[in-house]
């Protein structure tokens, strides 16, 4: 399916159309503090927020975009992101939205920008917003200007971080709990097993916190004695799949936060693993490699039973 398709199913709507959803309120401040990719996650799934107040939004990711930001990759998180609305009067404002960033990528691409009106703009300037993202409206202007005389700069990757982690070591497992714990709106685990209570303490607590938590697991581990997967189900709803094939294993060991972050390596969920067995583990939150495992995970999910 397109994205001119995904657009169009928002903004149709259906013969059935399923309760709104409850969009959460996002601050220009808020907003302007967060990476790329997770500005334009959030402002999706808050979208009447940043419809409210376009023009701070609007200069927000003209500051991203403004060093060269992959207007291609932009478009792809748009997708995945209109992919998990339903269809409804919020999901229409995130449409709406959607094509705004949309064509403020294009237009930045081809060397100018012109902030769109939307019926019910705020005309006003926030100036706590202002200061927080470096601009004001004659700076604007003369940023404008000298960008036509200027070539492109990469974007900044000051944000991005690579760590590694070892095992055994109560450090590198106090790492992955804080890791867990960060999630926001999203935590995707696929891993062999889940046999450390510890772990799924933190994974509890992240549901508990209104986190959408997904676990994809072995069928044949499933069973195996201190397995807490079918337990995080039974008892917090939970949802997990298996590989459901014996001639086979579900080996992969990662997991995405807010699609925005990954933990990935050797290291198996096991109180063996975090005590006994020599593990290493890398945590990113390199906007490729996060989309990349967060799309392997939703390949898995839907081919799974």
């Amino acid at each position: 399916m397109s994205l001119s398709d995904i657009i169009s199913a928002c903004l149709g709507g259906g013969s059935s159309a399923p309760s709104e959803r409850q969009a959460p309120y996002l601050s220009a401040d808020d907003a302007a503090q967060m990476p790329l990719e997770v500005f334009v996650q959030r402002s999706l799934e808050s979208a009447p927020s940043a419809l409210g107040q376009s023009n701070a939004f609007c200069d927000i990711f003209r500051k991203h975009i403004s060093g060269g930001a992959n207007t291609a990759y932009v478009a792809q998180v748009v997708q995945d992101s209109l992919t998990r609305l339903a269809s409804n009067d919020t999901d229409r404002a995130a449409a709406q939205w959607a094509c705004q960033i949309l064509a403020l990528a294009a237009q930045s691409s081809a060397g100018g920008y012109h902030p769109p009106q939307v019926q019910g703009q705020s005309q006003g300037q926030n100036h706590s917003y202002a200061q927080a993202v470096g601009t004001d409206s004659a700076g604007w202007e003369m940023q404008q200007r000298q960008q036509h005389h200027q070539p492109p700069q990469p974007q900044a990757k000051s944000d991005v971080y690579v760590r590694s982690y070892f095992f055994p070591s109560e450090e590198s497992f106090n790492a992955l709990v804080q890791f867990l714990d960060s999630a926001q709106s999203s935590l995707d685990i696929c891993v062999f097993n889940i046999t450390d209570n510890g772990v799924a303490n933190a994974i509890i607590a992240a549901k508990r916190r209104g986190v959408d938590v997904r676990i994809i697991t072995d069928d044949e581990q499933l069973t195996c004695k201190g397995s807490d997967v079918e337990r995080l189900q039974e008892d917090h709803n939970i949802p997990f799949k298996t590989d459901n094939d014996p001639t086979k294993f579900m080996h992969s060991k990662f997991a995405v936060i807010d699609r925005r972050a990954v933990w990935c390596g050797s290291y198996n969920w096991t109180v063996a693993g975090r005590r006994s067995n020599n593990e290493s583990v890398i945590c990113t939150n390199d906007p490729e490699t996060a989309h990349a495992f967060s799309s392997e995970f939703n390949s898995l999910w839907n081919q799974f039973s």
